[in-house]
C-alpha cells in the first residue's frame, strides 16, 4: 500500500515538473580571451556548445587559411536539473595569427551548429625587451592618459622560458585609486629576441580617484625555477634542484585628467556604454484605477562599478502613489571590462481614472571611446487609466464601456476551466492523504528482527603518534610511512602514493618544503643525516592536529546511556 501510494505520487509530481520546466534551445557560441593581441603571441578561442548531444567535434579547417593551430582541448559538464539533462561542452583552441592587421575568425561548424565570426586585430610585435633572460616580468597600463574615475586597465605579465616548481605573485597597489582584478589568469606563448616564452598574464581594472598623476607600486614575484637542462626528464624532472629567483617590476606612472569643462551633468559618468532600459509587469496600457503595477528602472554602465552608478530620477505624477523597493546593484567584470548595473523597482497605484503621464528621464554620461558628452534617455509615458471594477452585494459587477464580456465556463479550452483544475486538486490531496495514512500505519508496525550492534574492532594507530615518534627519532622511512598513512585515512577514495603526491595537495609553502626535504633524504645516492623535528613543528600546526582533535573530542564524550 505504502509503495503504491509512493510511486503515483511520485509520479504526479515528475508529470507536473515536466509540464512546468520549459526546455532551452541548444546553441553554439564563441569567444576570444584576449583581444587584440601582438604578432607572435597565441590567442585562446573558446566554443561553447550547451543542450547538445554527445560525441560532436568541431572542423576547425577554417582556421588554416590565417591561423596555426597549436593545441585543442575539451570539457564536457553534465548535470540533471529538475529531472532534465543540461550538457555544456567547452573547446579551448590556441591559436597563432600568420599575420598582422585585423583577421577574421570564421564561423566553426560543430555538428548542426556554427558560431559567430569574430573579428581579431593583431598589432605589430613587441619591443624585445627581455634580452636573454629565462624569466622576467612586465606592467603596463592603458589608456594613458584617461579621465578620473574611469577604467584603466593594469596588465601584468610573467614570461619564462624555464620551468617554475613554486612561485607567488604580490599584488598592485596605488594611492588615489581604486584596484579590482579583472576575470582569470590568462595563459598564451610568445615570442621576444627569437626565445619562445610562455606568459602568465593577469589584469586589473584601475580607477583613478583624483587628477594628476597616478603611481602604481612595484609588483614582486618569488618562485624557485627549474632549467630543462639540469632538470632532464621523467622521474629526475621531479627531484631536480631549483633556483630561487626574485623579480620586480618597475613603478608604472600614467596621467588622470579632470572631467572636461563642456560636461555638466549632476554626476561625472566616464564609461564606453550607458543605457536605461524600462521594464513593466504588465501593459501598461490596460491599467485601472486601484490596482497596482510594477515599475522596473535598470541602469546598465560598462566600464563603471555599481557604487559609480548615481540614483535614477524618476518622478511620478500626484494622483499616482509611489512605493520604491530598496535598489539592487551588482558588479561583474571580464577579461577586459567591469560592468556595474544599478535596478529600481517602483510599485505605482492610480488614485483614480483618468490619463497620467511619467515624464522622461534623462542621464548625462561621458563617452570615453569617441570623447564626447552623451545621454541614455527613457520617453515620457502617458498612462491610461480605467474604472475600477466594483462589486455590487447580490449583483453581478457592470461592465465598463467597451470592455468584451466574460468567457462562458464551457466556452473556454478544457485545460482553461476552473472546474478541471479543481477536481484535480481534490485527487492529488486525497492521494496525500493516503500516503499519510499509509506511513504512519507502517510506523506503528514492529520491526521483526534487528541487526545486534556491531562489536567495538582493535583500535587503529594514530597517524599524529606514529609521526611525532618517527620525527623526535630521526627516522626518515619511519616519518613517510606515517605521512603516507595520514594520506590514507584524509583522502580515502584517492590517497597520494608519494610524498610528492601529498605536497602537491598542501597549501602550506613550509610544510611542502619539508616534505620535499624529506623526499630528497630517502632518494638521495649516499645515506645523508635528516632531522625530523622542522617537519614535526610544520605538521603539528597545519596537518596532524585538526585530525587528533577531532579524534580525541570523539574518544572522550561519555556514553549517553551507560550500561
Amino acid at each position: 500500500m505504502v509503495t503504491r501510494a509512493r510511486a503515483i505520487g511520485l509520479l504526479l509530481s515528475l508529470l507536473l515538473l515536466a509540464g512546468a520546466t520549459a526546455s532551452r534551445a541548444a546553441q553554439l557560441t564563441s569567444s576570444l580571451e584576449r583581444n587584440p593581441i601582438h604578432a607572435g603571441e597565441s590567442v585562446r578561442l573558446v566554443l561553447e556548445l550547451t543542450r547538445a548531444p554527445g560525441g560532436l567535434n568541431p572542423d576547425l579547417s577554417p582556421l588554416e587559411a590565417d591561423f596555426q593551430i597549436l593545441h585543442t582541448s575539451v570539457n564536457t559538464q553534465v548535470e540533471f536539473v529538475q529531472g532534465r539533462q543540461s550538457a555544456v561542452t567547452l573547446w579551448h583552441i590556441e591559436l597563432t595569427p600568420k599575420r598582422e592587421g585585423l583577421l577574421e575568425v570564421p564561423s566553426i561548424p560543430v555538428g548542426r551548429f556554427r558560431s559567430e565570426p569574430l573579428t581579431l586585430k593583431v598589432l605589430p610585435p613587441r619591443p624585445d625587451a627581455a634580452g636573454s633572460a629565462d624569466i622576467f616580468l612586465e606592467a603596463e597600463i592603458a589608456p594613458d592618459p584617461a579621465y578620473v574615475q574611469a577604467q584603466m586597465r593594469y596588465v601584468l605579465r610573467l614570461l619564462r622560458a624555464v620551468d617554475v616548481v613554486d612561485g607567488t605573485l604580490t599584488e598592485p597597489g596605488a594611492n588615489n585609486a581604486v584596484l579590482r582584478r579583472l576575470g582569470h589568469d590568462i595563459s598564451y606563448t610568445t615570442t621576444r629576441n627569437g626565445q619562445s616564452y610562455r606568459v602568465l598574464e593577469r589584469r586589473y581594472a584601475v580607477f583613478p580617484q583624483a587628477s594628476g598623476e597616478l603611481t602604481i607600486a612595484p609588483v614582486e614575484f618569488q618562485g624557485e625555477v627549474v632549467d630543462a637542462a639540469q632538470a632532464g626528464s621523467g622521474l629526475s624532472r621531479l627531484f631536480a634542484r631549483g633556483r630561487r629567483v626574485r623579480l620586480r617590476t618597475a613603478e608604472v606612472r600614467a596621467t588622470a585628467l579632470p572631467p572636461p569643462a563642456e560636461f555638466t551633468g549632476p554626476a561625472w559618468l566616464p564609461a564606453k556604454s550607458l543605457q536605461l532600459i524600462e521594464e513593466w509587469s504588465s501593459d501598461p496600457r490596460t491599467l485601472r484605477a486601484g490596482e497596482p503595477v510594477t515599475r522596473t528602472l535598470r541602469l546598465e554602465a560598462l566600464g563603471l562599478s555599481a557604487e559609480q552608478l548615481p540614483e535614477i530620477p524618476a518622478t511620478v505624477d500626484d494622483d499616482v502613489k509611489e512605493y520604491r523597493d530598496q535598489p539592487i546593484t551588482r558588479t561583474t567584470a571580464d577579461v577586459d571590462w567591469v560592468q556595474g548595473v544599478r535596478e529600481q523597482r517602483i510599485a505605482l497605484v492610480p488614485t483614480g481614472p483618468g490619463t497620467y503621464t511619467l515624464p522622461e528621464i534623462r542621464i548625462d554620461w561621458w563617452d570615453t571611446e569617441r570623447n564626447v558628452r552623451r545621454q541614455a534617455t527613457l520617453p515620457a509615458r502617458v498612462l491610461e487609466v480605467a474604472a475600477g471594477v466594483r462589486a455590487t452585494p447580490g449583483a453581478p459587477p457592470s461592465a465598463a464601456p467597451g470592455d468584451t464580456p466574460a468567457p462562458s465556463p464551457l466556452a473556454l479550452p478544457l485545460w482553461q476551466r476552473p472546474a478541471l483544475w479543481q477536481a484535480a486538486c481534490a485527487v492529488l490531496l486525497a492521494l496525500w492523504l493516503v500516503t499519510l495514512a499509509a506511513w504512519r500505519r507502517a510506523r506503528r508496525t514492529p520491526r521483526a528482527t534487528r541487526k545486534p550492534p556491531r562489536a567495538p574492532g582493535p583500535a587503529k594507530p594514530r597517524p599524529a603518534a606514529s609521526l611525532r615518534r618517527a620525527c623526535l627519532a630521526d627516522d626518515p622511512r619511519a616519518a613517510r610511512a606515517a605521512l603516507l598513512a595520514w594520506a590514507a585515512h584524509t583522502w580515502p577514495e584517492n590517497p597520494p602514493r608519494s610524498l610528492m603526491g601529498l605536497a602537491e595537495r598542501l597549501p602550506d609553502t613550509r610544510l611542502r618544503a619539508e616534505l620535499v626535504v624529506l623526499d630528497r633524504t630517502l632518494y638521495a645516492a649516499e645515506p645523508t643525516p635528516w632531522r625530523g623535528e622542522p617537519l614535526w613543528q610544520e605538521a603539528r600546526r597545519d596537518l596532524v592536529r585538526p585530525a587528533t582533535e577531532a579524534v580525541q573530542a570523539r574518544d572522550d564524550l561519555p556514553a549517553l546511556y551507560p550500561r
